[in-house]
């Protein structure tokens, strides 16, 4: 037998797991869909199975789209990453009337006010001055008029920056406390 042959199985294993570190946790397989509509246009959010890394329990991702009725052409809304594989929360994609409509999930959130053509996205990880990562439940609740005023009410924990109410006032394109 070769006496390198040892060195050479351990060094492709070395080597394989500094691809799997390099390349990190990723997403994988669609594991859960759930999709929602009006008369106008259509919400879809799929979570996907967190590949790669390391650690016991994989995380998911969380796709958010949108296309218009009677199309298959899906357009990108915002994607959120969780610790933990949990069910799609449903009650997180909702319209306001044929033309607007909303996302949110830990501490992101999207709107539309053209029915799905365009989408403005709020994330607290670059718009919530002092946040600190990661409140998975940061954004409880929701709440729009049909005017565009609103507010978001969130899950606080103390001392990392949070406050427990935003408002808006052109249907949550801007926060502000």
């Amino acid at each position: 037998m070769n006496r390198r042959l040892p060195i050479v199985i351990a060094l492709a294993a070395v080597l394989s797991v500094v691809a799997n570190c390099r390349l990190g946790p990723h997403m994988g397989d669609t594991v859960e869909s759930f999709e929602t509509s009006n008369q106008t246009f259509k919400l879809r959010v799929d979570r996907h199975a967190e590949v790669g890394g390391f650690g016991a329990i994989a995380g998911a991702y969380y796709v958010f789209r949108s296309a218009p009725v009677g199309s298959d052409v899906w357009r990108d809304i915002m994607t959120f990453r969780h610790d933990d594989p949990n069910p799609i929360p449903r009650d997180q994609a909702r319209f306001l009337n044929d033309h607007v409509a909303f996302v949110f999930m830990g501490w992101m959130y999207a709107v539309t006010t053209d029915s799905g053509a365009s989408w403005s996205v709020w994330d607290s990880s670059r718009d919530l001055p002092k946040w600190r990562c990661c409140n998975y439940r940061l954004i409880q609740s929701v709440h729009l008029e049909a005017d565009g005023t609103g507010t978001m009410t969130l899950n606080v924990i103390p001392d990392r920056g949070e406050v427990p109410q935003l408002r808006t006032k052109d249907f949550g394109r801007t926060w502000t406390v």
